[in-house]
């Protein structure tokens, strides 16, 4: 049998798993930016599903130093500051977390967030650009800009805004600045029109109202709407069955009941008691 002589073009490339296949056929990943980020794990999650997540947004240092040590790419296209102090913030937390000797071998002379990525984590990561600082100081069309996208053109924009003044654990406080940290979220989701969004907070937000009296989700529905994206009812239909409507009641249908205390009659108990004295030590 005579051996075929032939190349592969530029219309051919590899695979994950090493086939070639034409570009063409190759689907793009879809686009995925993560606000309120925290360590990282609902980038990976959308990672994990698909998703070239390519920016995160936070505000906490540490968080950030998770976030870009697991999942940030090497080299970075960019870490931006929402003020010139959130970059001293972020450099006095890698001072004291990383030792004099690793810093040495790994700053050389750049700042030092620029040498987070790479995978040291142990997983792939996609994220190559990273705004650290207040949301509030963000606004989502110029960061489309320094990303080189256009509104319209990420795929899905998701994340978890803090969850501390909704939750039925605290203190519930209407006035809790961090609830209007939701609107924040809708607030660049406007800026940046993306395909879908996808939001994750506690149950407690459903039945939380803002300062004014308006239920949140009325709010933030009502918000979206206002800017074009979806129609207030259908939005609230969506959140509230099956986003954290259905989890309560599916919580509620299948909650585990007490089981069941046996009666102990009267001259019984009277009985276990004194036996239980008798028997102390």
């Amino acid at each position: 049998m005579r051996e075929r002589d032939w190349q592969l073009g530029e219309d051919w490339a590899a695979n994950a798993a090493g086939i070639y296949t034409p570009r063409k056929m190759r689907a793009e990943r879809p686009i995925g930016i993560d606000l309120f980020s925290g360590a990282g794990g609902m980038s990976l999650g959308f990672i994990q599903a698909g998703f070239d997540v390519i920016a995160g947004v936070d505000n906490d240092p540490i968080a950030a130093i998770t976030y870009l040590t697991n999942l940030g790419r090497y080299p970075m296209d960019g870490v931006w500051y929402a003020h010139p102090e959130d970059e001293l913030r972020m450099n006095d937390a890698m001072e004291r977390h990383w030792s004099y000797q690793e810093k040495q071998a790994e700053v050389q002379g750049k700042p030092v967030a620029y040498h987070l990525a790479g995978g040291a984590g142990g997983i792939e990561g996609t994220v190559r650009h990273f705004f650290f600082g207040d949301i509030r100081a963000f606004d989502g069309q110029h960061m489309l800009e320094v990303m080189g996208l256009e509104p319209g053109e990420v795929d899905c924009v998701f994340g978890g805004p803090p969850c501390q003044g909704y939750s039925i654990s605290g203190r519930r406080n209407v006035m809790d600045p961090r609830n209007s940290l939701v609107f924040e979220f809708g607030r660049v989701v406007l800026q940046m029109m993306p395909k879908t969004i996808c939001m994750e907070n506690v149950p407690g937000i459903m039945t939380m109202v803002t300062p004014e009296g308006i239920p949140v989700i009325d709010a933030f529905c009502l918000m979206l709407e206002d800017g074009g994206f979806g129609v207030f009812e259908a939005l609230k239909k969506v959140l509230t069955s099956t986003g954290a409507g259905a989890a309560i009641r599916k919580k509620d249908l299948k909650r585990p009941r007490p089981p069941k205390r046996r009666k102990i009659p009267a001259t019984r108990q009277v009985s276990l008691l004194r036996n239980a004295k008798g028997n102390r030590c």
